[in-house]
């Protein structure tokens, strides 16, 4: 029986078991496959032994390391001769009647690959590596609960994640794990738990501080940020046909051209006072016909890009007003929108339409108290019958 070595690789067709190039030594030529008769370097992938035992087809991962897959072909080919001449083989390599956990993860990434935005996928890339580097096991059907608590402690104190990152990661597992098919493992209080922090907007002084250093270009996107609501992505890939100046509304659409899709898979309209309107045209005038077309991205580079570099300038433009970057991020623009409205009195199911939300509760969350000097004269109102009434008190004892 012949132990043969292919290597599963990525081709516009999908994925494909491939012959390995074989060196004048008899070694595997790292990364480099047949692939209809043309030798081609694939980086990507694992290796794999096939052969047939008893009239069944076996294949095996054995890794992405040339030298180890070599090894273990070595190593089988030996096992399966043994066996051949009626000697015991003690610790043979298995066959994959049962799934290993590399197959699994490999499996499950390239369909959140296929079906999910590439932010999600890399995403699940992490959580899926850091439970692997965190999991003895190699087989999916040996994790047991005591695989997820070790994960969460890893999370913390080796990563030193976040609460929140530890809760997210853990999640992402939880839902690689229920699409194997695993039963549940874990229980309610077996979560790892974080503070639900009160969420953070931005005050008038520090705006102010932050566009005297930006430039026209930087100015008007984080005007454009905090009076439509919109995300990070949804920023980048918003272009001027969405704008309907006579309408006072920019739309936020699905985009092929970019291979891009709405988070949730929902578009929506977002109206917008004339303010942010005249900031957009003033904005279009100063740019090159290249990238003031009705198809051109409203915030591009030089080149007609995308700008996927918003959030570092924001923290550099930040730092040169003399502000502190770590408190300055593109979200909070977002809750600086839903918090301004619904402190203006817009009611929440509108706010949440607007902001493209699924549910009434993430949108309370922005529901904070107003903070000017107005409402101070309120509270300092509240109470000055009974400072009034306490200094009585304490003049009548003394």
């Amino acid at each position: 029986m012949q132990v043969n070595i292919t290597k599963r690789i990525d081709t516009p067709e999908g994925k494909r078991y491939c012959p390995i190039v074989i060196t004048p030594n008899g070694r595997i030529k790292p990364d480099s496959v047949m692939v209809d008769g043309r030798q081609e370097k694939h980086p990507e992938g694992a290796y794999y032994l096939d052969w047939t035992e008893d009239g069944k087809r076996r294949r095996v991962s054995v890794g992405t390391d040339a030298t180890a897959a070599y090894n273990c072909r070595v190593r089988k080919q030996r096992e399966l001769d043994a066996l051949a001449s009626g000697l015991i083989v003690s610790n043979p390599i298995e066959d994959d009647s049962r799934l290993r956990i590399s197959a699994a993860v490999e499996d499950f990434l390239e369909e959140m690959q296929l079906s999910r935005q590439r932010k999600t996928w890399m995403g699940y890339i992490v959580s899926l590596r850091y439970f692997q580097e965190s999991c003895g096991k190699r087989f999916l059907d040996e994790v047991e609960r005591k695989d997820l608590l070790r994960l969460a402690a890893f999370l913390r104190d080796t990563k030193k994640l976040s609460p929140r990152t530890v809760h997210n990661k853990f999640a992402d597992v939880l839902t690689f794990l229920q699409a194997q098919g695993v039963p549940k493992l874990t229980g309610k209080n077996d979560h790892p738990r974080f503070i639900e922090q009160e969420v953070s907007i931005y005050e008038e002084e520090d705006l102010s501080k932050l566009h005297a250093v930006c430039s026209r270009y930087y100015s008007t996107l984080y005007d454009f940020l905090l009076m439509s609501g919109f995300r990070e992505q949804e920023a980048m890939h918003v272009t001027w046909n969405n704008v309907r100046f006579n309408a006072n509304i920019i739309e936020m659409r699905w985009k092929p051209q970019f291979n891009w899709t709405p988070k949730a898979y929902k578009e929506r309209e977002v109206p917008v006072p004339d303010e942010l309107l005249e900031i957009l045209e003033a904005h279009r005038r100063s740019l090159p016909t290249s990238r003031s077309s009705a198809q051109a991205l409203v915030f591009s580079t030089a080149n007609n890009t995308r700008d996927k570099h918003m959030l570092r300038a924001l923290k550099r433009n930040a730092g040169k007003a003399k502000l502190n970057p770590d408190e300055f991020w593109l979200h909070k623009f977002r809750a600086t929108f839903a918090t301004t409205h619904l402190q203006a009195g817009v009611d929440l199911r509108t706010v949440m339409t607007w902001m493209g939300q699924a549910n009434l509760e993430s949108i309370i969350r922005y529901l904070k108290p107003a903070r000017n000097s107005t409402m101070i004269e309120k509270v300092n109102s509240s109470f000055a019958s009974y400072n009034r009434f306490k200094l009585q008190s304490v003049s009548v004892v003394a």
